[in-house]
């Protein structure tokens, strides 16, 4: 019983960079510095994923739809999260275990 429970958790992450482009619920700060808009941790597979470290931050146009994606780390992992400022949604579209940079 206890090995199907751990066959069930998604962890650990792919060793290389892998695309997931799944919908993930992101808590963002918004300021009105020079980063009006920071993710600072969110929740993907059922755990919450603290980010250290916002490494690049990059917009890109799809018609009329601006999506801003941020490359973030949590210290272990470098996620690229992208949030669509039409639809106000956030997707994780890749993760990079650091360790294989």
């Amino acid at each position: 019983m206890l090995n199907d429970l751990l066959t069930l958790d998604p962890w650990p992450l792919p060793r290389m960079s892998a695309p997931v482009h799944d919908r993930v619920a992101v808590y963002t700060v918004f300021n009105d510095s020079r980063e009006k808009l920071r993710p600072v941790k969110f929740r993907w597979r059922n755990r919450v994923c603290a980010i250290k470290e916002i490494t690049y931050a990059w917009e890109t146009r799809h018609g009329s739809t601006t999506c801003r994606h941020f490359a973030a780390s949590d210290g272990a992992n470098l996620y690229e999260l992208v949030f669509n400022t039409t639809a106000l949604t956030w997707e994780l579209c890749n993760v990079q275990p650091l360790n294989e940079l």
